[in-house]
Parts: structure tokens; sequence; C-alpha cells
């Protein structure tokens, strides 16, 4: 079993937000979302850049999406922004056949040949 992680770093490439990493564990499900929602809990509330590391995720079920959603909204709602970074192939499957790519800022998802090829 893997655990999840927080790493603060100074600031975004731009020099202007405070940037925030959390990288998700194996398994982002319905048992996971209170610790996430925990571990970024304050620092949501201010203006940052919110950098959520996917690529250990093997499965991810509506309420870790929905978790991942509303915490985006709670950033962009204080001048910040929450972005999926370096998704795995589980994850951006997913996010792809449920529609949330868009929702969670990976436009590039669609663009993937080995995520079109595992779709097919």
């Amino acid at each position: 079993m893997t655990t999840s992680t927080l790493v603060i770093d100074a600031t975004d490439a731009s020099g202007q937000l405070p940037r925030h990493q959390y990288i998700l564990p194996a398994r982002f499900d319905v048992h996971e979302v209170a610790q996430f929602e925990a571990a970024v809990a304050g620092i949501i509330v201010e203006r940052v850049l919110l950098q959520i590391n996917a690529s250990r995720v093997r499965y991810l079920d509506r309420a870790g999406v929905d978790c991942l959603i509303e915490a985006r909204l709670r950033c962009i709602d204080n001048g910040g922004d929450l972005a999926l970074v370096t998704p795995s192939l589980a994850a951006r499957v997913i996010l792809e056949l449920t529609g949330h790519h868009v929702s969670l800022g990976s436009a590039d998802i669609g663009s993937d040949r080995q995520l079109l090829e595992a779709i097919a």
C-alpha cells in the first residue's frame, strides 16, 4: 500500500503563486478522500497552485474524482488553481471515460496515443 504525500515548493514557474504538490496513492477512493481533504484544507484557502501528482494511481473512484474537482473549484475561488500532473495511464483513462479530464485541467489527455490505444 502506498501513502499520499504533501510536498511544499517555493513558487510556480511564473514566480507568482506558491506551489504545493500532493502525491496521490495508488488507490484514491472514498477511503482516501478524508486524508486528502485534511492535508490540503489549510492550503486551498490561500492563493496557491496545487499540483496533484497522479503518477502512482491505479484505481480512482467517483468519490476521488469528485473530491479533486471540488478542491480545484475551491482553489479557483481563492485565486489559485489545481492542476493534475503526470497522471498514470489508469488515471487518464478513468478521467477521459468519465469526461472529467477537462474539469481537472488535463487538456492533453486526448492526444496521448497510448491512451487512445488503451480505450480502443
